[in-house]
């Protein structure tokens, strides 16, 4: 497990802040016009906010409100997408993905930040408008089974089930699974062992990795009934994490993981809707994270959290090689529709 706070709502002063305040625009991106977005902005808080109707348009889809000022929805002839005022959840094709920022109604319409419109909804729908950077050739891809050695991970105390077992054993599967597609595949580890976070990322880094996979189950105290899969890529510069109920001056830092931005958000969907759809499991959400090693690779990097050990139905069903296997088989489905989608795109 590798978890930040489960946090959607803001407090009552920041949703104050807001939206009837304003905040140094430090946390706000430079301003331009990125592929796709460059209709009209509003600023809220620092936030560069673009009309989703406007953007949304432009990438040919139609809006029609679900309900007038509080929630839209606009399809396309191969897509759906649900935004509602005031949250960070958005669903795109039935899948729920948390946005760095919140809708915002104004005037007669809504409103979603700009970095979302360039980062999230644009390399999802249209892959093929994303030009900067290009999109890694797929040939070497990284797999790290969490935790290991004296790190047992997340556990299940009374089913005596550790989180290392269970993430390795994933990982040796995708690998077979993955070597029969043709790739090149590099392990973080191979046997019970502890790797530091930032060896992880320098391995990949030094197989000239163009994809990073890391397997993880979660796990948290005191709510045994909490089940399903999360998808966790890197938080884009200048956002928040899924996690942070307000913005950081740490947002502002450039790392090696946001040089693939727009990829590790076309890899993370993917991923998430091949778990989602091929386990059957409850969906948490599509989330970003500034984990070490989304941080530190240099390629498009994606962290799954595939099932919660504390939850006693979730580990026995994790507990068995049929579930593992169909993990394995769902992420290198979520590989094959990754490559699928970067095909029309030049890749460098």
């Amino acid at each position: 497990m590798v978890r930040l706070p489960y946090s959607f709502l803001m407090s009552a002063v920041f949703t104050a802040l807001i939206f009837f305040s304003g905040v140094s625009s430090e946390a706000a991106p430079p301003t331009r016009n990125p592929a796709g977005s460059s209709s009209t902005y509003i600023k809220v808080a620092g936030v560069n906010y673009v009309d989703a109707r406007v953007f949304f348009a432009r990438n040919g889809f139609k809006g029609a409100w679900i309900e007038r000022g509080k929630s839209l929805r606009f399809q396309s002839a191969t897509s759906q997408i649900d935004i509602e005022a005031d949250k960070r959840d958005a669903v795109i094709n039935g899948l729920r993905v948390l946005m760095g920022e919140p809708a915002v109604f104004r005037g007669s319409t809504l409103y979603v930040s700009r970095i979302d419109a360039d980062k999230l909804f644009l390399p999802i729908l249209r892959p093929s408008s994303v030009t900067t950077p290009p999109a890694p050739a797929l040939r070497v891809i990284v797999i790290d089974a969490g935790h290991g050695g004296q790190d047992t991970g997340t556990q299940n105390k009374p089913f005596k089930l550790d989180e290392k077992v269970f993430a390795l054993d994933v990982a040796m599967r995708l690998r077979t699974l993955l070597v029969k597609q043709g790739y090149k595949i590099v392990m973080t580890r191979t046997d019970d062992r502890f790797v530091p976070l930032p060896q992880r990322a320098e391995i990949a880094n030094k197989a000239g990795a163009d994809l990073f996979i890391s397997i993880h189950f979660n796990a948290v105290g005191g709510s045994p009934t909490v089940r399903g899969s999360e998808t966790y890529v890197m938080t884009p510069q200048y956002q928040r994490s899924t996690g942070s109920p307000r913005r950081d001056p740490s947002d502002n830092v450039a790392n090696p993981g946001n040089r693939n931005d727009p990829w590790n958000t076309l890899l993370g969907y993917h991923m998430h809707d091949q778990v989602v759809g091929k386990l059957g499991s409850l969906d948490r959400g599509f989330k970003r994270a500034r984990f070490a090693v989304l941080r530190l690779v240099n390629s498009p990097g994606v962290l799954i959290e595939a099932g919660y050990l504390s939850n006693n139905d979730e580990a026995k069903r994790i507990s068995t090689s049929a579930y593992r296997q169909s993990l394995a088989e769902a992420l290198a489905q979520g590989v094959r529709a990754y490559a699928v989608a970067i095909t029309p795109v030049k890749t460098k």
